[in-house]
């Protein structure tokens, strides 16, 4: 986690701005008002608007918490002695913090194989 981070981030930001480019300066989106008035305009400022947050939740929230668990020594030691409720527990409010990512790239698929 701690290695692919920051590559994940770049790649992420790469696409948001390849994505946003693609649609105004190399596309049809040429105006904000363009951008608000049209159905497609609306689905690509949907999409722009729901990829930034996707990223920044990952970037902000969900990493913070997947690696507070990873750097915890006690539930590492708790599981290592057979007591994994806690680590089962720490992993699930992880998956709970992960579903608005997972959501977030759902959500931006379906607006993509709706154009």
């Amino acid at each position: 986690m701690k290695h692919t981070h920051k590559l994940f981030t770049v790649v992420g930001i790469i696409v948001i701005m390849t994505g946003f480019l693609l649609g105004t300066v190399y596309g049809p989106m040429k105006s904000f008002n363009h951008m608000i008035t049209t159905p497609y305009g609306q689905k690509f400022l949907t999409a722009f608007i729901i990829g930034i947050f996707t990223l920044v939740w990952g970037v902000v929230y969900g990493y913070r918490q997947t690696m507070k668990l990873l750097l915890d020594d006690f539930i590492r030691e708790e599981a290592l002695k057979g007591r994994k409720e806690l680590l089962n527990k720490s992993f699930l409010q992880i998956t709970l913090f992960e579903v608005v990512e997972v959501t977030g790239f759902l959500v931006l698929l379906y607006i993509m194989i709706s154009f």
